[in-house]
């Protein structure tokens, strides 16, 4: 695929299945590494806290205020896939073992670079500060923790097509 059909695949992608196909098939051409069997949870944890991946588990736990937050303030669907694209990265690249956070970014942003292009907004995304990118995020950024967690039925759905 090409960097312009890969740009397009996640602009249009409409779930965090779609996306996270692409973040496997990123990681994949650019470090020759696969991971399967992760599930998704999205969860009310601090806002300071975009997600995390607990090491020896499958699961990745993404903040479900701040993504609220950053679907209101997106402008484009393309702006709200690449946050979740580059969430999703950065949490499957911890998930393969890689700890160091300041490796896991530029990781992150070469493979983003590969797979998207220099100039796509995940790559910066990948090394920059959120309210770079949505100025207004620390106007809503008031942490509600109610203590719920959902989990993603359908995630990771190519590495288990045995789960209904």
């Amino acid at each position: 695929m090409t960097i312009g059909t890969n740009q397009r695949r996640l602009s249009g992608s409409e779930n965090f299945d779609e996306v996270f196909e692409l973040v496997k098939t990123a990681t994949e051409q650019s470090l020759g590494k696969h991971r399967a069997g992760l599930t998704l949870v999205l969860g009310d944890i601090p806002n300071s806290v975009g997600a995390f991946h607990e090491m020896g588990s499958n699961a990745i736990v993404m903040n479900r205020n701040l993504l609220k937050i950053i679907e209101r303030l997106a402008k484009s669907r393309t702006s709200k896939n690449a946050y979740v694209f580059m969430i999703l990265l950065h949490e499957y690249l911890h998930s393969l073992g890689y700890t160091d956070d300041r490796q896991v970014r530029l990781l992150g942003k070469r493979i983003t670079n590969e797979f998207l292009g220099g100039k796509h907004i995940a790559a910066e995304m990948a090394v920059r500060p959120l309210d770079q990118f949505f100025p207004d995020l620390p106007k809503y950024s008031v942490f509600r923790d109610k203590g719920q967690f959902e989990t993603i039925r359908r995630f990771d759905s190519s590495s288990t097509p045995y789960i209904a």
